[in-house]
């Protein structure tokens, strides 16, 4: 069986945005762009501490494998992992929105925070998830045809949002500006 062409991966750490973070905790992701229009998503959460894990805020009932979740709002308001997606050279993109328990959302915006819609899919992403003390892992497929030309590899930028209880959310991202700012397009790789 052939395989299918890779266009573009990217592989890297995020950086937390805020400096309280404790240097125990470390997050990687990947994003693999295939030319039949499939985006692959993989987060890795890695927390040395005493409590592993354990000191992430997480959807309760969560099981290993793959998750059976749903189109919801809001995600970034607790643990999240999230892809922003461009079109090169245009102002609109994408973001993608993913949780433990395979809730997901897909908007697009036609210009920086402006002109938010929910984005149809084809089928509902699968997101799989496999936990261990001091590590949590979060795979995901997406299909993005018919809304993306599958020739057009895009600008990109991985981002996650962490929930640590008590000790507030925390903003990781390939890089940073300013503030945390996950649709500044001068934090996205360019394709």
């Amino acid at each position: 069986m052939a395989r299918s062409a890779v266009m573009l991966r990217q592989a890297c750490r995020l950086i937390p945005f805020e400096r309280s973070i404790p240097a125990g905790v470390q997050i990687s992701a990947e994003l693999v762009w295939r030319r039949e229009g499939w985006l692959e998503l993989s987060y890795g959460v890695l927390a040395r501490a005493a409590k592993g894990i354990g000191v992430l805020k997480l959807p309760e009932e969560l099981n290993d494998g793959p998750q059976q979740g749903q189109r919801k709002d809001e995600l970034w308001t607790t643990t999240c992992f999230e892809a922003f997606i461009a079109a090169p050279g245009e102002q609109r993109y994408w973001e993608v929105n993913l949780a433990a328990n395979g809730d997901w959302a897909l908007y697009r915006f036609d210009g920086y925070r402006s002109e938010q819609t929910q984005q149809e899919l084809s089928t509902p992403p699968t997101v799989r998830l496999q936990r261990g003390l001091h590590q949590l892992r979060l795979d995901a497929r997406i299909a993005l045809e018919p809304w993306w030309r599958p020739d057009v590899c895009p600008d990109l930028a991985l981002t996650a949002v962490i929930d640590r209880g008590q000790e507030g959310l925390s903003h990781w991202a390939l890089r940073h500006g300013s503030k945390a700012d996950f649709h500044d397009r001068s934090t996205f790789l360019a394709a």
